[in-house]
């Protein structure tokens, strides 16, 4: 058996069972899958973490990951086995974290119930507080887990949500990995500690009798040292039961609600496509009201205008229908007598003088000209009678 210490003299590792070369087969895939390191968590320890979670209140706790890492072909996995309540925890730069005596029950612990595995990671639970990864936690992580394999898990056991983290590629730091396995294989230590550490059923205890006592059928009073019985196969078998059990009942109650939540989210949204419809039909059937009144403004348009032309030709007819035609004004009008003007040229005077006299410009020359029979418009004289037409 070996086992590991930092230079704090904390208890980071311990012995690795080289012949546990193997990886679990019964598996069920959480998220994506890792390609730069694979986790397993054995499926009573994924149960027993979220029970410790919830217990004393659902305050913040840590505890520690044991089991083994393995690297086969060429690839890193973790197979986490089992869990250690981190008992007697202390918080370092505000930060929740293992004390000397959180790292000496851990190595007891170990001894007791988990020979041949070692540590590989802690856990961090943090109810109400979502499974992020905290910069106090990380800190602690790179001071206490060196490893490159030695992991992180971040648990909400109210919300019901965990996150592993594991170092980078350049180990400068952690990242979240995209998803782990939950297996399912026989897993004695752990069933024994769960048993040993319930949190359903206190630890059973008797007080110490001696040989004398046991022969003689008595059993002493409820004073001094107690001795725990060593529980049976078949106990710890139920025990665990019973914690699964536990815990699947308030998985099935929070199943149950969130159902509840969507079923009235799902009569919500039902009502609220409904109404939708409901205003989709109206505004349609008011489009076509709108379309239909609109033919009718355009058909009484049409119809105004119509009858405004109907009226513009009634007075037009009206109009040809009152005045008399030149013919008819001449055959009412008793045809006058011309009478003829002339004009006596006096000195000085010119057609273009007396065309503008009678006719405002020059236009009348050449009817004076035609009239009087001049062939030169600057050959009249005073005293000459011109006809003006």
């Amino acid at each position: 058996m070996r086992q590991y210490y930092d230079d704090d003299m904390n208890l980071y590792g311990y012995g690795i069972d080289e012949e546990s070369s193997t990886l679990p087969e019964k598996t069920k895939q959480m998220g994506a899958l890792e390609t730069q390191m694979r986790i397993y968590i054995e499926d009573y320890v994924y149960t027993y973490l979220y029970q410790y979670g919830k217990s004393n209140g659902q305050k913040e706790k840590v505890a520690a990951l044991v089991g083994r890492y393995l690297e086969i072909n060429g690839e890193d996995s973790v197979v986490i086995s089992g869990a250690i309540q981190g008992k007697d925890g202390a918080q370092k730069n505000g930060a929740e974290g293992f004390s000397e005596e959180t790292w000496e029950y851990i190595g007891s612990q170990m001894e007791t119930y988990f020979k041949e595995m070692t540590l590989v990671g802690w856990v961090h639970m943090q109810p109400g507080f979502g499974s992020f990864l905290m910069s106090k936690d990380e800190l602690f992580h790179e001071e206490y887990f060196k490893e490159k394999w030695q992991v992180l898990f971040v648990i909400d056991s109210l919300d019901k949500m965990d996150t592993f983290y594991i170092y980078n590629e350049e180990k400068k730091g952690l990242r979240q990995a995209r998803g782990y396995f939950v297996y399912y294989e026989k897993n004695n230590e752990m069933q024994e500690y769960m048993l040993d550490n319930s949190m359903v059923h206190p630890k059973e205890e008797i007080p110490t009798m001696s040989a004398a006592e046991e022969a003689d059928g008595e059993r002493p009073e409820v004073t001094g040292e107690r001795k725990r019985r060593k529980p049976k196969p078949e106990e710890r078998m139920d025990a665990a039961k019973e914690i699964r059990r536990v815990l699947q009942k308030r998985a099935q109650e929070v199943e149950e609600a969130q159902k509840g939540r969507y079923t009235m989210l799902v009569g919500v949204s039902c009502v609220l496509c409904v109404v939708c419809l409901c205003m989709g039909f109206a505004l349609m059937s008011n489009m076509t009201r709108l379309r239909s009144l609109e033919g009718d403004i355009l058909m009484v348009q049409s119809s105004y205008q119509k009858l405004e032309e109907s009226i513009e030709g009634v007075k037009v007819q009206a109009a040809f229908a009152t005045e008399p035609t030149a013919q008819v004004k001449a055959e009412k009008e008793p045809e006058e007598e011309a009478v003829e003007t002339w004009y006596t040229v006096e000195a000085g005077d010119s057609l273009g003088f007396i065309s503008e006299k009678y006719y405002g410009d020059n236009s009348g020359i050449a009817k004076i000209k035609q009239a009087n029979k001049i062939e030169n418009a600057d050959a009249i004289y005073a005293g000459q009678s011109l006809l003006i037409p």
